[in-house]
């Protein structure tokens, strides 16, 4: 019995001492040229981000770029917080990044025959039926508004899509609407977040409140961001009888070994997560304080990760991650629902996720120009020419109001990753563009330029 403890424990102190090299291991990079990258190109990106960096524009950033299955770029800069530099393992807000996540769950309750894309929501949650739509009235008019019946019921292809007619609170401070003011007012009445603020109760609660007010728009007829994702994930614990947290966990982060993919942060990792920066990208950037903020219509706090009640699972918002855990699962997408082995998706299904075009006519120029339309859960570049270009048609992305942002492109079999923690958002998109250029530019054997015929 003695020589087995011995063993045992000479095994432990094996385990012990390869787990972290072998974590270091899984974060090391190859040569770029390997993959069909150029270390001389990527090197630009090194400039970039520095620069952003001393002209105190962000406190810090991860940049990740893989091809072909392979970290080719993974590099750090700046600070995580006023006395600890970024890491490579440096958790971060990754706010509407989680709807991408929320998407595949759906997807994955969907491939096995538990929903269809054509069911109505109210079908799962009885408050969305008979929905109606916010009108406004001239001024002087009498009432400042009526609301008329929606033309259709909302349907779970609708919720994928953002042509649910459901709206963000936030978006009466971004765009001068008087229908988005109107809904704001009603949102705050009914206690209705973005997601990204200490809220009491649970997804549940906030989804039944929502289904009784009114629609930005008829639903299937404008694409209209907002908490429609968060109501794909009530439908998500409704279908399987789990908390999405408890889902998200066994179904998604334990068969990626996204181990540090959380709603709430496990305290012995509180340590890891960046701070939240505000910056006037003019070389004034500020720490933001635990208290919460206001921002016009937009509510959030920077503590929601480790503070408050934590029993709200936001599938819209709420979670916080890694590059390397957001890797992994961009990777999962790039190999048509496969990674390691094991399989989340059908090659079927993440086609229909990632290169079909879902809202027809409409153009996803929320955070895009013309030419980005929508799949379930991604924008998707249709045609390179226009101004926002992640590098070749096909390229699917989303972003988190943090500024954190990604992109895969299958044609070139590539995954870019940025991950800051600023605010406000509007301030990422250059050197967002700026960074997806340098991405794209590194390329030096491009797969899709083999399909280009020579004259």
């Amino acid at each position: 019995m003695k020589a087995m403890h011995q063993i045992i424990s000479v095994l432990i102190s094996i385990l012990l001492f390869i787990a972290p090299v072998f974590g270091k291991d899984l974060l090391q990079t190859v040569e770029p040229e390997i993959v069909g990258l150029s270390s001389q190109r990527l090197k630009h990106i090194d400039r970039l981000m520095t620069n952003f960096v001393d002209e105190k524009k962000i406190g810090g950033s991860i940049v990740l770029i893989a091809r072909k299955g392979k970290l080719a770029y993974f590099r750090v800069f700046g600070r995580a917080d006023i006395d600890t530099p970024m890491q490579k393992n440096t958790i971060f807000r990754i706010a509407s990044m989680t709807k991408p996540i929320t998407c595949v769950a759906v997807m994955q309750l969907y491939e096995q025959g538990r929903i269809l894309l054509s069911d109505p929501v109210a079908k799962y949650i009885p408050e969305f039926a008979r929905p109606k739509v916010l009108m406004m009235l001239p001024e002087g008019a009498g009432p400042p508004y009526k609301l008329i019946p929606a033309k259709r019921e909302i349907t779970i292809r609708h919720l994928l899509t953002n042509t649910s007619g459901i709206s963000y609170r936030f978006l009466a401070t971004w765009l001068p609407d008087p229908r988005h003011k109107q809904l704001a007012r009603f949102y705050e009445d009914a206690g209705i977040f973005d997601g990204v603020s200490e809220i009491e109760g649970t997804i549940g609660e906030m989804a039944r409140k929502l289904g009784r007010l009114p629609l930005y728009d008829h639903p299937g007829e404008v694409f209209e961001y907002g908490l429609s994702t968060d109501v794909l994930g009530r439908v998500v614990e409704i279908v399987s009888g789990m908390t999405l947290d408890d889902y998200f966990h066994q179904y998604i982060f334990e068969p990626l070994k996204m181990n540090d993919t959380y709603f709430y942060l496990p305290e012995d990792k509180r340590s890891r997560l960046s701070a939240l920066w505000i910056t006037d990208w003019k070389g004034h950037l500020q720490k933001m304080t635990d208290d919460p903020k206001i921002d016009g219509t937009f509510v959030h706090s920077p503590s929601y990760p480790y503070k408050g009640p934590q029993t709200f699972y936001s599938g819209g918002a709420g979670l916080v991650s890694t590059a390397y855990d957001y890797f992994r699962f961009c990777q999962m997408l790039l190999n048509n629902g496969e990674f390691d082995g094991v399989r989340l998706l059908s090659p079927k299904t993440v086609e229909l996720m990632t290169a079909t075009n879902h809202i027809n006519e409409l153009e996803a120029t929320f955070i895009h120009s013309k030419g980005w339309k929508f799949g379930l859960g991604f924008a998707i570049e249709m045609d390179r020419g226009q101004d926002v270009d992640s590098g070749s048609v096909g390229a699917y992305e989303w972003a988190g109001i943090y500024s954190t942002r990604f992109s895969i492109d299958p044609r070139e079999e590539k995954i870019t990753i940025m991950l800051t923690q600023t605010h406000p958002f509007n301030y990422h998109i250059d050197v967002w563009d700026r960074l997806t250029t340098l991405s794209s530019s590194a390329v030096i054997d491009s797969f899709a330029a083999k399909d280009i015929p020579n004259p």
